[in-house]
């Protein structure tokens, strides 16, 4: 019976090695064929891409930019490339606030009333809102604003259209640039008697915030009008003659996908490096491999080290046990692309397509500089331009908020419109450097003011250098009439002049030992982290 099961052991052992070995020759070619569809699928994609691009003469179709965005949201989510541009973008744009006041103490309760609305905050004049509507600008390159205006009481709240629902923008036939209506195809979930949802399609048209025809049109196409939801369109991204904007991020989608791909590769061969850390050899033939492999408790155990599909693959670190006729070493690709250094190239195209330095990306090396107080100015520039666009924005939706309570009869025809919106300073810079310049505006080097700046603003401007946040609660608590009469030089009589002039003095040295308590606070803050 011995004889027999060695005979049959020694009989079926090449067939069970023949066996494993077809079976993984099988496994591996099922591998590459899956491969190779995964290739022809992406080749399919981007030959149906190259025509949707090539639809128009001078932008995209809605098909092809539909395709762009859901590629840039994907990649936001998932690529740390990509998503480290968008969120560092919308950190230095919108980290410290923006200061959004009216000259009219009425326009400016309407101001702060809007900016205060719990359903416009979760929109958009929240921190939070204002950050993810940078990064939707960023990603989608378009956000069309909503306002729903109620015109008996002149309230205007804010809500944001997703950009693949707008179908069509609907021009002037005179003026490509000025649009009339946004056609929008969206689909409504709502629930029936039963707990189940059904899913109802539908179409609306909604007029541009600007466009204000003689005669409002009820419908077009059977489809109604929303005219008391006009639309705001910002888009970025784009060219000046194209009607939707192109995602900011599109430009780096390829090259950071390159970059992950290349990282990928470069960590399989590390990973195939690391498989064996022992190099086992041994005489006696097939025997002594096997008593060796036993003893070790390895699982690359044969003298072709050729592993079985009944044994699990070998993990990092195994040994491979082997007789002297085998010879086991790695393939030497070092210095050609197993360095990951070697995809920098790739990493500075993402960094060129986003505009930003390769030191916010990590790599600080390249750059000694990249503190708070400073900063390359071409991205000084572009966080500026961003800060622009939306204070630009905020400025125009307020207006139309203000507008409206004009119509409304909440507020005088002739009220003092002026709203302003100032950002921080990009960078952080010495406040009492900018204070020093601020009061030799103010000043003309002198030891009074000297009228060039208003008082008010005067004092807004340095609590704004100081980082102080309630500057309109500051301002309220001071009294400015003693001080702008002195500037005015309204009354000449000498006594009440100088008891102005006494007062206005006083009303200075308070606000300079307002500063220099804040600016001692500020030191033993930094003195402190």
């Amino acid at each position: 019976m011995k004889l027999l099961e060695a005979a049959a052991a020694k009989i079926l052992r090449p067939t069970l090695n023949a066996i494993g070995g077809a079976w993984n020759a099988l496994r591996s070619q099922n591998y590459h064929l899956e491969e190779r569809l995964a290739e022809l699928e992406l080749a399919l994609e981007d030959s149906s891409w190259n025509r949707l691009v090539t639809e128009g003469n001078r932008e995209l179709s809605r098909d092809g930019l539909r395709v762009i965005m859901s590629r840039a949201r994907l990649f936001f989510l998932k690529n740390p490339l990509i998503n480290r541009a968008v969120t560092l973008q919308a950190c230095y744009v919108w980290g410290q606030g923006i200061n959004i006041n009216a000259k009219d103490t009425a326009v400016h309760e309407i101001v702060q009333e809007w900016m205060n609305d719990p359903k416009n905050k979760a929109e958009l004049t929240s921190h939070q809102a204002r950050s993810l509507k940078e990064q939707d600008l960023q990603v989608t390159g378009n956000l069309f604003f909503v306002l729903f205006t109620d015109r008996t009481t002149g309230n205007v709240r804010v809500r944001t259209i997703p950009p693949d629902e707008v179908l069509e923008i609907i021009t002037n036939p005179d003026d490509m640039r000025e649009p009339w209506y946004y056609k929008r195809v969206w689909t409504e979930q709502r629930m029936k008697p039963d707990g189940t949802y059904a899913d109802v399609s539908r179409i609306a048209y909604y007029p541009d915030w600007e466009y204000k025809p003689k005669m409002r049109v009820p419908q077009i196409g059977n489809k109604p009008v929303q005219w008391d939801s006009p639309v705001c369109h910002k888009k970025v991204g784009g060219l000046s003659d194209m009607r939707f904007g192109v995602p900011e991020v599109y430009a780096a989608l390829d090259w950071a996908k390159s970059y992950t791909e290349f990282l990928g590769d470069w960590t399989k061969i590390v990973r195939a490096y690391a498989l064996f850390a022992w190099d086992f050899k041994t005489k006696g033939g097939q025997k002594a491999v096997d008593a060796a492999t036993k003893k070790l408790a390895t699982t690359a155990a044969t003298s072709n080290v050729q592993v079985l599909d009944t044994n699990p693959p070998p993990v990092a670190g195994s040994t491979a046990v082997h007789s002297e006729g085998v010879e086991m070493k790695p393939f030497r690709t070092a210095g050609a692309t197993t360095s990951a250094d070697d995809g920098r190239r790739l990493v500075l195209m993402v960094c060129a397509a986003v505009g930003l330095p390769e030191s916010f990306f990590g790599d600080v090396s390249v750059g000694t500089l990249a503190t708070a107080k400073s900063l390359d100015r071409p991205t000084e520039l572009k966080f500026r331009d961003r800060q622009t666009f939306w204070a630009d924005t905020f400025l125009a939706l307020l207006q139309y908020a203000v507008d409206q309570k004009i119509i409304a009869g909440q507020l005088p025809q002739d009220v003092d419109r002026t709203i302003t919106a100032i950002f921080p300073p990009v960078l952080e810079h010495d406040p009492r450097e900018t204070i020093k310049g601020i009061v030799m505006a103010a000043t003309l080097n002198g030891y009074a003011p000297a009228g060039t700046i208003d008082p008010k603003e005067l004092v807004k401007m340095i609590y704004t250098a100081l980082g102080r946040e309630d500057v309109d609660e500051l301002l309220k608590s001071m009294n400015f009439a003693d001080l702008e009469d002195l500037q005015s030089g309204a009354n000449t009589d000498t006594k009440t002049s100088l008891k102005r002039h006494i007062n206005a003095e006083a009303l200075m040295v308070e606000v300079v030992e307002e500063l220099r308590e804040e600016l001692q606070r500020l030191s033993e803050s930094r003195k402190a982290a």
